[in-house]
């Protein structure tokens, strides 16, 4: 790379903001964002792709729409409802999680990472995102997608990592329009194999090989409710 140091990920920024104002994709969550919008976006979107999630989506928003409504649902109909993107257990889950909010914290969905990663079903990816998304704290946003930009940019394998680096990008542009930028860079133009002729990073990526294997995402022990954080290789 020829830049170096905070030039580059000044650079970084600004191409990957520039890019994103047009070629980023739009989904419902993205257009009126907040912590339960975001909450109940993303325990649609687990192992279901966004295209899939955004008209379900709007009909869920439509019937509950906060966390008292969806916490006074009846299982039966959030069953029903999930089994049409199938992986119906998360019906259970999202239930049981919004009636955490609600017992816990008077309905207000907790905008602390910590409280987040309490919550049934919580992952760190679905805290980032809560965060930075819903509650507007710059917070780095990390699933498998970003793991191969940030693996072929920086040669990141890990994301404690991959967090400090994302966390310096932010200083040069706003955090939820970067998040979005590399989720969907990953998502649509550095997939297997890449098409670096339409990313615009592509003059000043290293392009370092991905290294799967080494792959160690963040993930989440509870117990006796204190929450720790380790990483384990991606599955």
């Amino acid at each position: 790379m020829e830049s170096s140091g905070e030039e580059l990920y000044k650079e970084i920024a600004a191409r990957l903001q520039s890019w994103c104002s047009t070629r980023c994709r739009r989904f419902p969550w993205r257009e009126k964002a907040d912590p339960y919008t975001i909450l109940l976006a993303e325990f649609l979107l687990q192992r279901t792709k966004a295209e899939t999630v955004a008209k379900f989506f709007v009909q869920m928003l439509s019937r509950y729409k906060d966390i008292r409504e969806l916490a006074s649902a009846r299982k039966e109909e959030l069953d029903e409802l999930f089994s049409r993107l199938g992986l119906s257990y998360r019906a259970e889950r999202l239930l049981e999680t919004a009636t955490m909010i609600v017992e816990r914290y008077g309905g207000e969905i907790p905008c602390d990472m910590n409280r987040l990663l309490k919550l049934r079903g919580v992952g760190v990816y679905m805290a980032s995102a809560i965060l930075n998304f819903g509650c507007n704290i710059p917070t780095p946003v990390i699933d498998k997608n970003v793991m191969r930009v940030m693996n072929r940019l920086f040669n990141v394998t890990g994301e404690s990592v991959g967090r400090e680096m994302i966390l310096k990008l932010y200083k040069y542009g706003d955090s939820k329009v970067l998040a979005y930028a590399l989720i969907d860079l990953g998502a649509t133009v550095c997939t297997e194999p890449p098409r670096c002729d339409e990313c615009p990073l592509d003059s000043i990526c290293a392009k370092h090989p991905l290294r799967k294997k080494e792959w160690r995402m963040l993930r989440k022990e509870l117990q006796r409710g204190k929450v720790t954080l380790y990483e384990q290789p991606v599955k």
